[in-house]
């Protein structure tokens, strides 16, 4: 019962390590091409932003949910959903 019970704990913590590194891998921003993004956010940035550029775009990733950030090269910042929808924006 002993040795059984070590296994479990051993197994347990194995499972909690695997976790902590899953949400870890998970919860990461990265640089991408302006190409990437939903079309429903390049289209907003054409129609809302004319002759603006998009200086960078970014896509960030967390546990539960995927979002993009986007800075133009007139400094106005834009975070959209994953769908390309407007959740955010400063200038």
């Amino acid at each position: 019962m002993k040795k059984s019970r070590k296994i479990l704990v051993a197994l347990a913590g194995v499972a909690i390590a695997v976790m902590a590194v899953a949400v870890d891998v998970l919860d990461e921003d990265h640089v991408i091409p302006a190409d990437n993004l939903p079309l429903a956010a390049k289209s907003y940035v054409q129609d809302n932003f004319p002759g603006g550029t998009i200086a960078y775009a970014k896509k960030k990733n967390d546990l539960y949910r995927t979002s993009y950030e986007v800075k133009l090269n007139n400094g106005f910042e834009l975070e959209f959903d994953k769908n390309g929808c407007v959740t955010d924006f400063d200038d």
